[in-house]
């Protein structure tokens, strides 16, 4: 198939292996070394196997890391694992942002699970993987990309939820308020006739 094909990338994703949903040894004795999954990654991706110092986040900052999180990651990790990522050194320095902001907001709304058995969210990890890689989809141009995205942004999706909760809210506050002022002067009048 083509090249950074979206299909091929989530039937891909959707395939890996239970070892990838452990979760971190900073969670779990049996669970899987986080930082050395992610070093690994950056070697395959970037073809540099000799390489030791990578773009990882400080000690303090990996504490804060949920387990969640983690595990998207680690599914990430599978995906990256892929053909199509492996000896693309160009991608490497766009890795820290991915893991690290991206799939750390997205993972806030999505169980880790969710990226390998929902379609809607494999593609959605599939399309912030590419994005922050900046590579286009094949069949796509950069516009089309965008908005697809777009549309499944776990993030964005909470984001416009929550503005149109907080929107009713204020609608609901503002008509009991009426209501209330509506009483008083009801009462008002009663009470000088």
């Amino acid at each position: 198939m083509s090249k950074y094909d979206v299909f091929e990338l989530v039937t891909y994703l959707r395939k890996c292996p239970d070892s990838f949903l452990k979760p971190s040894v900073f969670f779990s004795k049996e669970g899987i070394d986080s930082i050395a999954l992610v070093c690994d990654t950056y070697r395959i991706t970037g073809n540099i196997f000799l390489k030791r110092d990578f773009n990882i986040p400080a000690d303090a900052s990996l504490k804060a890391i949920t387990d969640n999180h983690w595990r998207a990651i680690h599914i990430s990790a599978w995906l990256l694992c892929h053909s199509d990522f492996r000896n693309a050194p160009v991608i490497e320095d766009k890795l820290y942002f991915f893991w690290f902001e991206e799939l750390r907001n997205a993972s806030a709304y999505v169980k880790f699970n969710d990226w390998i058995t929902d379609d809607e969210r494999a593609e959605e990890m599939v399309r912030l993987l590419l994005n922050c890689c900046e590579i286009i989809p094949n069949g796509e141009n950069y516009d089309e990309a965008a908005d697809k995205l777009s549309s499944i942004n776990s993030a964005d999706r909470h984001k416009v939820l929550k503005e149109s909760y907080e929107a009713h809210e204020r609608i609901m506050n503002i008509k009991r308020e009426m209501a209330e002022k509506k009483a008083r002067e009801a009462a008002n009048t009663y009470g000088r006739e």
